[in-house]
C-alpha cells in the first residue's frame, strides 16, 4: 500500500498533471472589410506546463482556434489556416489573428 500512495503523490506532482481551463462570455472586436463591430463571444481556455488551447466561438457562428506548445503553433479562423498579426497602435492591448 505504501508503494501505491507513493506513485499516486509522483503522478500528482506530475508536469503534465498541472493544468485548468476556463470559458468565459465577453465582446470581440471583428474587423471584417474594413468595419468594425463589437460581437458576443464564448472564449475557452485550457492550458498545462507544456501547452495552452484557445477556443472562440462568436455571434455570428464564426470560430478561432489557437493551440501552441513550445514547439509549434497551430491557428484557424472559420477553418481555414490563420495566422497572429499585430494589432495598430490604438489597439495594441488586443490579440488579433486573420485568415493566410
Amino acid at each position: 500500500m505504501k508503494y501505491l500512495s507513493g506513485f499516486l503523490l509522483l503522478l500528482a506532482f506530475n508536469a503534465a498533471s498541472w493544468a485548468g481551463c476556463d470559458e468565459v462570455t465577453s465582446q470581440c472586436l471583428v474587423i471584417n472589410g474594413g468595419k468594425e463591430h463589437a460581437e458576443s463571444c464564448e472564449i475557452a481556455i485550457c492550458a498545462n506546463m507544456n501547452e495552452y488551447i484557445v477556443d472562440v466561438t462568436l455571434e455570428n457562428g464564426g470560430t478561432i482556434f489557437m493551440k501552441q506548445d513550445n514547439q509549434s503553433q497551430l491557428i484557424r479562423v472559420n477553418g481555414n489556416l490563420g495566422i497572429s498579426i499585430r494589432p495598430s497602435p490604438e489597439k495594441n492591448n488586443k490579440t488579433c489573428y486573420a485568415v493566410r
